[in-house]
C-alpha cells in the first residue's frame, strides 16, 4: 500500500451516499462509525440503567452509578454549581461518546471520527447551544444579553465590550472543536509516520530498513500508549471546559 493510500484511510472521509433524484444523501465512513458508536452507547446505557438480579446486571448498574456520580461531583457541579445537576445526563453522554470515538480509532481498520473537524464542530455546536440555553434559562433573554457587559462599565465602552464578549464566547466554542480535532489527528499522524519510516527506509536499503524496524516499533508502542492517555484526557478536557463555560454564563456578574 502506498503512503498516500495509508494516510487517506485514516484521514479522508469517503462518501458512499445515495441519490434520490437530485437529492444527495451522504453516507460516509465517519457517519456510519458515529451511528454504530451511538448504538453501542445506547445499549451500554440501557444495561447500566437496568436493575437486574444477575451478577453482570448488578455490576453494570454499579458502574453506571459510579460513573454518573463522578461526572456530577467531579465535573458538572464544580464547573456549573448545583444548577448543573439538571444537565448531568448530557455530560455523561458527551464524555462517553468522545471517549469511545477516540478509542475506536486505535483499532486496526477503524476510523477516528474525532479527527474530522465536522464531527468535533458538531459536538462543539451542541455544547455552544447548551451554554446559550443555560444563559437564557437562568437569566432570561435580556439578562443573558446584558451579561456580555460587566456591571459598572461606562456607557461609552459598551459598543466595544459587547461585540468582544460575543466573539469571546464564539471563540470558546470554536476552540473546543479545534483542540479535540488537532490532538486526535496529530497523534495518528505521528503513529503513521513512525510506521512508514520503516517502509520508506526499507525501499532505500533492506538492511537499513531491518535496522530501523526495532526502534521504530518501540516508539510506536510508546506513542500508542500515549494515544490511550490522550483519548481519555481529551474527552475529559472537552467535557470539563463545556461545564466551565456554561458555569461562567450561569454565574455571570
Amino acid at each position: 500500500m502506498e503512503v498516500s493510500e495509508t494516510l487517506a484511510h485514516h484521514i479522508l472521509d469517503h462518501d458512499f451516499g445515495v441519490m434520490f433524484g437530485t437529492l444527495h444523501l451522504p453516507i460516509t465512513t465517519h457517519t456510519v462509525t458515529m451511528f454504530c458508536i451511538s448504538i453501542v452507547l445506547l445499549v451500554l446505557g440501557l444495561l447500566m440503567a437496568r436493575q437486574g438480579k444477575g451478577v453482570f446486571s448488578r455490576l453494570m448498574h454499579t458502574l453506571g452509578e459510579e460513573y454518573v456520580a463522578f461526572m456530577r461531583d467531579g465535573i458538572v457541579v464544580p464547573g456549573m454549581g448545583v444548577e448543573g445537576k439538571t444537565f448531568v445526563s448530557y455530560f455523561c453522554t458527551l464524555f462517553l461518546f468522545i471517549l469511545v470515538s477516540n478509542l475506536v480509532g486505535l483499532i486496526p481498520q477503524m476510523k477516528t471520527i474525532t479527527s474530522n473537524i465536522a464531527i468535533t464542530g458538531g459536538l462543539a455546536l451542541c455544547s455552544g447551544a447548551l451554554i446559550v440555553y443555560c444563559g437564557i434559562k437562568f437569566h432570561g433573554v435580556w439578562g443573558f444579553i446584558k451579561s456580555f457587559v460587566p456591571g459598572g462599565t461606562p456607557w461609552w465602552l459598551v459598543p466595544l465590550l459587547f461585540p468582544l464578549e460575543v466573539v469571546s464566547l464564539l471563540i470558546r466554542v470554536c476552540v473546543l472543536a479545534i483542540r479535540l480535532f488537532a490532538n486526535m489527528i496529530s497523534g495518528h499522524m505521528v503513529l503513521l509516520s513512525l510506521l512508514l519510516i520503516v517502509f520508506i527506509i526499507g525501499q532505500l536499503s533492506k538492511l537499513a530498513g531491518v535496522g530501523t524496524a526495532l526502534p521504530a516499533m518501540g516508539l510506536e508502542i510508546a506513542m500508542t500508549l500515549l494515544e490511550l492517555l490522550v483519548a481519555f484526557l481529551q474527552a475529559y478536557v472537552f467535557t470539563l471546559l463545556t461545564s466551565i463555560y456554561a458555569g461562567l454564563v450561569i454565574h455571570s456578574h
